[in-house]
């Protein structure tokens, strides 16, 4: 449930109200599907269904080769049960607008839990 041969990788967050996730081509940043869900305290369950729809609509992504990465408050228990790459939230974000906005200096992220 990871990358195809293609180069396309998921991304998720798994936070404490939502669950999101998104293909994508890391050479050209393109988002090929993504999906956001409140998953209501069925984080799992959620989850498990958005990759069976990535898996539909991207059926490479059945054979587990590749890269996914996972991050979020409620990610620590899942990421090896769906072969991602576990990356603290606040290093995704950091890594994110270094490499998107290399000229901003301070970025203020609030999730559902410090909402």
């Amino acid at each position: 449930m990871t990358s195809v041969d293609n180069g396309l990788v998921i991304g998720i967050d798994v936070g404490s109200t939502t669950v999101k996730c998104t293909v994508v081509d890391p050479a050209t940043l393109t988002i090929h599907w993504s999906r956001y869900q409140r998953h209501e305290a069925r984080q799992a369950q959620i989850l498990a269904e958005m990759l069976e729809a990535a898996e539909a609509e991207y059926p490479a992504l059945k054979g587990g080769a590749g890269r996914a990465f996972i991050t979020g408050s409620g990610a620590g228990p899942l990421a090896e049960a769906v072969g991602a790459c576990f990356v603290q939230e606040v290093n995704a974000v950091t890594l994110a607008v270094e490499h998107l906005h290399p000229e901003v200096r301070s970025v203020i992220e609030l999730g559902g839990q410090d909402a």
